[in-house]
């Protein structure tokens, strides 16, 4: 995969943080398509134009994002990488030591696989609203493995910067416990930013 623009991608949970990054990747002319295990949050996604419903035989997304419940995001990514659903894999809590662990121990692939995690992202269902301005200026942070393709780590980091955000990444070496403390950094000096 070389670092071309941004053309399609695969989003996997519609829920607040799921459908809000599909609704800032459409509003920057991406092709999103949209999976979720409940109907319901799918055809709220659908109806709010978040992207279109993911279909068998669709090719390959330059990047999935799996945007699920912490608790199943490791079968999610195993399950989506297993069906070849895209070129490079990202979420939005992969940088929490305890994903990690689940990640290894489930056998997830880890090449093409890029760990992120807005640290504005509720951990949790919640009353939020989506919105596509929802990450702009906000910290989001990528700690990719040493052995993840160039291509990949650059097509997630431009699906971050097609969100508005500001990406933080971690040293490829990171262990774990520095990426809990720089998560907490970058959280602290998002506050600090914003009071200034």
């Amino acid at each position: 995969m070389t670092s071309t623009p941004l053309r399609s991608v695969t989003v996997i949970g519609c829920g607040p943080t799921g459908t809000s990054i599909a609704l800032a990747l459409t509003r920057a002319g991406v092709d999103v398509a949209l999976a979720d295990s409940d109907p319901r949050a799918l055809d709220r996604a659908l109806r709010s134009g978040a992207g279109t419903l993911l279909v068998p035989g669709d090719r390959p997304a330059d990047v999935v994002v799996v945007a699920t419940a912490p608790a199943a995001a490791a079968d999610v990514l195993y399950e989506a990488q297993a069906r070849g659903l895209g070129r490079a894999y990202t979420d939005v809590d992969g940088t929490d030591e305890s994903m990690w662990q689940e990640v290894l121990l489930r056998g997830c692939d880890q090449f093409g696989y890029v760990p992120g995690r807005p640290p504005g992202a509720p951990r949790t269902a919640g009353p939020e609203t989506p919105a596509a301005d929802r990450f702009e200026g906000r910290p989001w942070v990528l700690a990719p493995v040493p052995a993840t393709p160039a291509g990949a780590v650059a097509a997630v980091r431009e699906l971050v910067a097609l969100c508005g955000a500001i990406r933080h990444q971690l040293p490829p070496a990171a262990p774990p416990r520095g990426i809990t403390f720089c998560l907490e950094r970058v959280a602290v000096e998002s506050v600090a930013h914003k009071r200034s």
